[in-house]
């Protein structure tokens, strides 16, 4: 179960617990009193070991609400089939670029095996499951699995947002492979109108039916084109946590967006080996991306996928 979500029951829990203190200490009842404060003790002490905890692995919970749900009892199986196979392709095109830096424009998914989340429990609520990477490996820092988990939340967030700046960043970042499974998800959600909630570690996503039915007339009124490309100039700017670069070229521009996960290994290398980085002459590869959203214009989105220092 996603941190998050045990980190939520125990405050719940918490919370009720507090209420019959008082009311035990009302009305005088010594027993009661010991036995609620034991188990706060308990709970706050479980809620530390939480906080201070790294979970490493990927862990996602979805909550499926709307025409498709009956409460808590059942979900429709074509439906559920469906949402899940939809989200799966999401995670796993996800991890697929951020491992390699992109995506053929058609056949199998690469990396698709090592991308696999796990249906380990059903989540009661609403009615939902709760999907986890399985593994046989002591795991030092987060997985790419657990990074594609998370930024998949964060781009449903971004694509789904009352905002339309947010949807305008999150789809500088897209290619047309995650467009079209975004197309696919939002689609199946809207028509049998169904709400999604969507808890992992680090975020929560709420998509109820006027958020899904806007993401679906946006997905599906996206179109996006790339091209390779190779350039020279200087990085100006890179921001390893965050996968950002910024670039002068040679005729002037600038360029910016995100990196690939190889080219962000690169820049690192070349810092730890001692090779000037930033403000120096290099040559990048790129992948350009032409966005055409409904009713505005076109937008130039970069991604960097190489990167080589002078001399290389």
């Amino acid at each position: 179960m996603p941190r998050r979500l045990e980190i939520d029951a125990l405050q719940a829990e918490e919370a009720g617990l507090r209420a019959l203190l008082e009311e035990a200490r009302t009305i005088d009842d010594p027993v009661g009193v010991l036995q609620y404060t034991q188990r706060l003790e308990e709970i706050k002490e479980h809620l530390e070991r939480l906080h201070a905890a790294h979970v490493p692995v990927a862990s996602v919970a979805l909550f499926f609400a709307g025409k498709p749900v009956l409460g808590s009892a059942g979900i429709a199986s074509d439906f559920a089939g469906r949402a899940l196979k939809d989200y799966q392709e999401l995670i796993a095109k996800s991890f697929a670029r951020s491992e390699l830096g992109g995506m053929g424009e058609r056949g199998r998914i690469p990396l698709r095996q090592e991308a696999t989340l796990m249906v380990t429990g059903v989540a009661h609520g609403s009615f939902g499951f709760v999907l986890k990477e399985l593994s046989d490996q002591t795991e030092m820092h987060d997985t790419g699995l657990k990074e594609a988990v998370s930024s998949t939340s964060a781009l449903l967030e971004g694509v789904s947002a009352v905002n339309e700046t947010s949807f305008e960043q999150v789809s500088e970042d897209l290619d047309p492979r995650i467009l079209s499974a975004l197309q696919r998800f939002f689609n199946d959600l809207d028509t049998e109108e169904a709400t999604l909630r969507i808890v992992n570690d680090d975020r929560e996503v709420q998509l109820d039916q006027a958020a899904i039915h806007r993401a679906r007339v946006r997905t599906e009124a996206t179109e996006i084109a790339e091209e390779p490309m190779e350039t020279e100039g200087i990085l100006r700017g890179f921001l390893p946590d965050h996968k950002r670069f910024e670039f002068l070229d040679a005729d002037g521009r600038i360029l910016s967006g995100s990196a690939s996960k190889e080219a962000a290994e690169q820049i690192e290398h070349a810092i730890n080996t001692g090779r000037p980085v930033l403000g120096k002459h290099c040559r990048i590869g790129l992948i350009m991306r032409k966005v055409r959203s409904l009713n505005k214009p076109e937008r130039l989105a970069y991604r960097l996928t190489q990167f080589y220092s002078l001399g290389d």
